[in-house]
């Protein structure tokens, strides 16, 4: 009963920091980025669909240390996690 009232009492914090960090942040925002990739994004990618040019092009390298760190993690878990039955 202790953890659950513990589980949920973090929750909570953490919803009300998540919250109160939003609400600062929106004097931050602007749409400089959205107004270059809709304007620009077509003649620089040639993609028709936004999303994939960004995706793609702006983010290609990115995706793909992404993506390797995932594959490294993945097999490192892999790795550690099987067992040899030979030691026991």
């Amino acid at each position: 009963m202790t953890r659950k009232i513990f589980l949920i009492a973090m929750l909570t914090s953490i919803f009300i920091l998540f919250s109160a960090s939003i609400f600062k942040s929106e004097k931050y925002l602007n749409d400089f980025s959205k107004s270059y990739y809709l304007s620009n994004g077509f003649y620089e990618t040639g993609s028709k669909n936004i999303v994939t040019g960004i995706y793609l092009d702006y983010r290609l390298f990115d995706s793909i240390f992404e993506a390797s760190i995932l594959l490294i993690v993945v097999s490192g878990i892999i790795f550690i996690s099987t067992r040899d039955d030979k030691i026991l």
